[in-house]
């Protein structure tokens, strides 16, 4: 009877360390680059293949329509993507979750004037770009003002996630996004 009892008690306590355990950050991009800082205000042309390598992430970042996408100085820190049309997208490619579970992205963005003419989109692949899922994204309630959000990603056991962004809109104003974090638990 003390057999099972300990085996009991062993098995309840390795099951409620593994729900209370604490997430660990598996991917961080903050969207630097490595450019120089120019002044609050400013813009890098946004030009991925001369950047290769060298995102803060370790990831090569994916893009259509450069034109509408540049690097923006502000907020008294380094650098935001901002991101001018609905045309235009980022990609960030097969970020590896291997061996994760209850993952969730944390994000700040920023979106230019009015903030109700815009609707960011934020999506999530977990097979390579094949097929894409629309995450929960809100526009900020006013213009020009950085909020950080938390959404969940798809649930599921995936070696890898994809994330593509995209401002969603088709007015002038644009989004702007910081500092991507996914965390998750250890299966």
């Amino acid at each position: 009877m003390k057999k099972s009892t300990l085996l009991f008690f062993a098995l309840l306590t390795g099951m409620l360390a593994n729900a209370q355990q604490t997430p660990q950050t598996l991917y961080t991009e903050n969207f630097e680059s490595k450019v120089a800082i120019l002044g609050d205000g400013q813009m890098h042309t946004f030009k991925p293949s001369t950047k290769a390598g060298t995102w803060s992430g370790g990831i090569d970042l994916k893009t259509a329509d450069d034109a509408n996408i540049n690097l923006r100085q502000g907020w008294g820190e380094q650098f935001n993507l901002k991101i001018e049309s609905k045309g235009a997208a980022v990609t960030i490619p097969n970020i590896n979750v291997a061996g994760f579970t209850n993952l969730n992205l944390s994000y700040e963005f920023v979106v230019e004037d009015a903030g109700d003419a815009v609707k960011p989109k934020i999506e999530a692949s977990v097979d390579g770009g094949a097929s894409w899922v629309t995450l929960p994204t809100v526009a900020s309630g006013g213009g020009w003002s950085k909020e950080a959000k938390l959404v969940a990603l798809p649930s599921g056991n995936y070696k890898t996630i994809s994330l593509r962004i995209n401002p969603n809109t088709v007015s002038a104003n644009a989004i702007m996004f910081d500092n991507f974090i996914i965390t998750g638990k250890k299966l």
